[in-house]
C-alpha cells in the first residue's frame, strides 16, 4: 500500500467519524452487530446464525439500498470470500462471482439461487448477474464452503441465495429515474399490492442505457476499437397465496432482453455485440406447522444467447454469429421434521436438467480452392441430467450449547447426447461419448455457544462439480480463445476443512474470523495445448491432479455512535496447483484470477440532513495465465452515495463509483470504466 493511498483511507474514515458527531436519526441503521439473525440456505430450515457450523454472510436490503452500485455483484465484493470479476463495470458481458479461492474466471463452482432455485446454466456454468434487478432483493445469504451435501454440483465453493421482496402492505409503489456519466439513463417501476385473504403479487420492472466508453487502453487502440455500449429491460412478476397452512404457493416470471456492445466494428452495422435473452418460470409449493415443513420448486430457465463477432487478420475479413439455446430445468423437494425438540431431520430429491443446443455459423466464406468456397458451422449439443437424493440430521444438547449437523447427498450425473459437427477444418474432432458419474457429498460440523460473548465452529465438508457442457462439447472460441473440447472430463472434487470464532467483546462489536483448508482433486482447469490457430494458442479443459487452497477472512462490524456503522473486512487466500501429472511444469503455480489479498471499509452514516454510505475496496494482485507470466496489478476503488428523504414519499440521491478515477485492470486488456456518476430521484408510496 502506497502513502497516497493510505491517505485516501485515513481521509474517507476521518471524514465519516466527524461527519458522524452530529448523527440524528432517520431511519432504522444498518446493523451489524446481530447475533440471532435467522438464515434458511446453509440447512434448508430456519436457524439462528449461532446455531450454524459454517460461516454465513448476510446482505440486507439497506446495505444493497446504501451501496453505489447498479449490478447485484458489485454488491457482494464487499463481503469477504468474495471475488468479483467485472472488468468494464456496468457493460461487462458476464460477470464473474466466486467463492473461496476458486479460481476466479470460473463462476460454475459458486452455486447461485433465486429464492431456492439454482440459475447457473449447465452449458457454461455463468450467472447472468446483468438481470438480476437489485431494487427487487430483499437480502443474500452466502454460505461459504463446499454446499454439495444438499445441492450438489456447482456448490464446490458455497452458496449464494438472493431472495427477492415480497409484498407487506396492501399497495406498495416505487418508481426512479437516474441519469449518470456516459450518457446512463436508468428507470425503474416496482408494484406490489397484497390482499386481506392472503392473496399478493408484485411486477418489477427496469430499463437500463448507456452508449459507454472505450475500454482498450490508449496505447493499444486499433482504428476498430470503439465505445462498449448497453441497452438492456427486464421485467419480473410474481403472484401467490400464503394464507394456507398447508398449501403456500407462488408463481414467477421473469423475462430479460439486452443488447451489449462488445466494443469493436469493422462492418457490422452494430460491431460485435451479444444477447443474453432469458425466460426463467418458477413455481414454488409449501406448508407445514411447527413439527414438519414441505418445500417443492419446479423451474424452467431458457437463454438464448446470441453474439456476432468479426474480425480482420491482415486482408481476411470474417465474421460469424453464434445462435445457441441453453436450457435448464427441474424439480427439487425437501421435508424437513423435528423429531424431538432438539433434533431435526431433513430429507430430499432432485431431478435437474441442462441442455445446449447451438452453433457458430459463419457470415463470410471460406475459400476451399480457386472455384469453391463454404460458409462454415461448427455445432454442438449436449444434456447434463442429474438425480439426487440426500438426508441431514441437526441436533443440539447441553441445552444449546452445542449443535451437530451431519449431512450425506448422492448425486448421479449422467452426459448424454452429445453432438459435434463442423465443416471448419480444426486440428481436432472430439468423438463424444455418454458417460455417468456418482458422487457421494459428506458435511459434518460443531457450533459450541458455552459463553454469550463466544461462538466457535468446526467443520469438514466435500463439494464437487461436473463439468460444464462447453467444455465436453464444443471446440471453438472461447473468452481464453480457441479451444478445443474434452469429452474425456471427469468431475473435480475438493475437501474443505474449517474452524471459525464470533466474538462479542463488547456492546454494539461484532468480530468474526475463519480460516480453511481445502484439496481439490481433478481440479478442472484452462492449459494451452501447444497447439495455435491464427497466431494464438489453443485451450483446453483439463483434470489437474491436485490444488491446494488455504485461506483467512476476518469481519469486523461495530455501532461506536447511533446510526453510525463501520463494517471492514480482510480476505487472505493461497490457491496453488500442488500436482499435475500431465503438466509438471505448472505445479506451485498459483490459479488463475485469485488475487491472496483482498479489504474493503464500508461506513454507513444515517441522519436528518444527508445519509452517506462510503465504501472502500482493496483487491490484490492475480495472475492472468497459467504459468504465471503475467500479472494483473492491485487496485482501489472507494465509492460514495448521498441521499435524502424529502417529505416522506420522494428520496434524492447521488451514486459515485470510483470516485478517485482509478482507472484499473481485473481481466487482461479491458481498463475499467473508472469514476461513473450517477444522480437519481424515487417517488414511493
Amino acid at each position: 500500500m502506497n502513502i497516497t493511498n493510505r491517505k485516501k483511507i485515513t481521509l474517507m474514515i476521518s471524514m465519516g467519524i466527524i461527519l458522524s458527531l452530529t448523527a440524528y436519526p432517520q431511519e432504522t441503521p444498518v446493523d451489524t452487530v446481530e447475533i440471532d439473525e435467522v438464515v434458511v440456505t446453509a440447512t434448508k430450515t430456519i436457524r439462528k446464525l449461532k446455531e450454524v457450523p459454517a460461516r454465513i454472510s448476510i446482505i440486507r436490503s439497506d446495505i444493497i439500498a446504501s451501496t453505489p452500485a447498479m449490478q447485484i455483484d458489485n454488491i457482494l465484493r464487499f463481503t469477504p470470500g468474495i471475488n468479483v470479476n467485472r472488468s468494464t463495470g456496468i457493460y461487462t458481458q458476464r460477470p464473474m462471482v466466486a467463492l473461496r479461492g476458486l479460481s476466479g474466471d470460473e463462476q460454475s463452482r459458486t452455486l447461485v439461487l433465486m429464492n431456492g432455485v439454482p440459475i447457473n446454466t449447465s452449458d457454461e456454468g455463468g450467472v447472468n448477474w446483468n438481470r438480476i434487478n437489485q431494487f427487487d432483493i430483499d437480502r443474500i445469504e452466502v454460505f461459504k464452503g463446499p454446499g454439495s451435501s444438499l445441492y450438489g454440483n456447482n456448490a464446490m465453493g458455497g452458496v449464494i441465495n438472493l431472495i427477492t421482496k415480497n409484498p407487506g402492505k396492501s399497495n406498495e409503489i416505487f418508481a426512479a429515474l437516474g441519469y449518470g456519466t456516459f450518457n446512463t439513463i436508468r428507470q425503474d417501476l416496482n408494484v406490489r399490492i397484497r390482499t386481506e385473504k392472503g392473496f399478493y403479487g408484485s411486477i418489477s420492472q427496469y430499463f437500463l442505457k448507456s452508449d459507454g466508453y472505450n475500454n482498450v487502453p490508449e496505447e493499444d487502440r486499433s482504428s476498430f476499437d470503439i465505445a462498449r455500449s448497453l441497452e438492456e429491460i427486464g421485467v419480473s412478476a410474481r403472484a401467490g397465496f400464503d394464507k394456507s397452512k398447508w398449501l403456500k404457493w407462488e408463481l414467477q416470471y421473469d423475462v430479460f432482453r439486452d443488447t451489449r456492445g462488445e466494443g469493436y466494428q469493422i462492418y457490422a452495422p452494430k460491431g460485435c455485440y451479444r444477447n443474453f435473452n432469458t425466460n426463467l418460470f418458477h413455481g414454488n409449493l409449501k406448508g407445514g406447522d411447527k413439527m414438519t415443513h414441505y418445500d417443492l420448486n419446479l423451474f424452467y430457465q431458457l437463454e438464448n444467447y446470441y453474439d456476432v463477432n468479426e474480425k480482420l487478420r491482415g486482408e481476411n475479413y470474417t465474421r460469424y454469429d453464434v445462435n445457441s439455446f441453453r436450457k435448464d430445468m427441474g424439480v427439487l423437494f425437501s421435508i424437513n421434521r423435528e423429531i424431538f425438540t432438539n433434533n431435526t431431520l431433513t430429507g430430499g430429491l432432485e431431478i435437474k436438467q441442462g441442455s445446449i443446443d447451438g452453433g457458430d455459423y459463419y457470415q463470410t466464406p471460406r475459400q476451399i480452392n480457386d472455384s469453391t468456397q463454404v460458409y462454415d458451422t461448427v455445432y454442438n449439443a449436449g444434456i447434463i441430467r442429474i438425480i439426487a437424493g440426500y438426508v441431514q440430521d441437526e441436533y443440539t444438547f447441553l441445552n444449546n450449547k452445542i449443535s451437530l449437523i451431519a449431512g450425506l447427498r448422492f448425486d448421479r450425473v449422467t452426459f448424454t447426447k452429445g453432438d459435434y459437427l463442423t465443416t471448419d477444418p480444426w486440428n481436432t474432432t472430439p468423438e463424444l461419448k455418454d458417460h455417468t458419474w456418482s458422487e457421494l457429498s459428506p458435511r459434518l460440523g460443531l457450533r459450541f455457544n458455552f459463553i454469550q460473548e463466544l461462538s466457535a465452529y468446526i467443520s469438514y465438508s466435500h463439494g464437487f462439480r461436473a463439468s460444464i457442457l462447453d467444455d465436453l462439447t464444443r471446440t471453438g472460441w472461447m473468452w481464453v480463445g480457441p479451444k478445443y473440447a474434452n469429452p474425456e472430463l471427469g468431475p473435480e472434487s475438493i475437501d474443505n476443512y474449517e474452524i471459525g470464532l464470533d466474538v462479542f467483546p463488547i456492546n454494539k462489536l461484532k468480530i468474526t474470523a475463519s480460516a480453511y483448508y481445502a484439496i481439490g482433486k481433478d481440479f478442472l482447469y484452462y492449459v494451452s495445448t501447444g497447439d495455435s490457430l491464427y497466431g494464438r494458442a489453443i485451450y483446453i479443459r483439463e483434470n489437474v491432479t491436485n490444488v491446494n487452497i488455504k485461506g483467512a477472512e476476518l469481519e469486523v462490524g461495530y455501532e461506536p455512535f447511533h446510526n453510525f456503522n463501520i463494517l471492514a473486512n480482510y480476505t487472505y487466500n493461497d490457491s496453488k496447483i500442488d500436482e499435475f501429472d500431465e503438466r509438471p511444469e505448472l505445479e506451485n503455480k498459483y490459479l488463475t484470477y485469485v488475487p491472496k489479498y483482498t479489504a474493503s471499509v464500508s461506513l454507513f452514516w444515517k441522519n436528518k440532513i444527508v445519509n452517506t454510505s462510503i465504501r472502500g475496496l482493496y483487491k490484490g494482485e492475480q495472475y492472468s495465465n497459467e504459468e504465471n507470466t503475467e500479472k494483473i496489478d492491485p487496485y482501489f476503488t472507494f465509492d460514495i452515495q448521498l441521499s435524502k428523504s424529502i417529505r416522506q414519499n420522494y428520496i434524492v440521491s447521488l451514486d459515485v463509483q470510483d470516485i478517485f478515477d482509478n482507472k484499473h485492470m481485473e481481466t487482461s486488456n479491458y481498463i475499467s470504466p473508472g469514476r461513473i456518476i450517477t444522480g437519481r430521484i424515487a417517488v414511493k408510496f
